[in-house]
């Protein structure tokens, strides 16, 4: 219930600061998962596949972010 308020808030929020970058709404997805996870969830007994999706989403978004700049 939490994550879904907080995942709301997000996109309301970059909304109204006009982002139109995808990358930038899945970024914030990724650190509001992984946040709302640590603090709102017990420990889990099993994978956090969602959570595996996201990670590797983001190191992709990052990596291609990297080589921008390098080039």
């Amino acid at each position: 219930m939490f994550e879904t308020g907080f995942f709301l808030l997000v996109v309301v929020a970059l909304t109204a600061l006009g982002e139109a970058r995808l990358e930038v709404y899945f970024s914030l997805f990724a650190v509001v998962h992984f946040a709302s996870s640590a603090l709102f969830r017990p420990r889990r007994r099993w994978f956090d596949v969602s959570g595996v999706g996201l990670f590797v989403g983001f190191c992709y978004i990052v990596m291609i972010k990297v080589l921008e700049i390098i080039r």
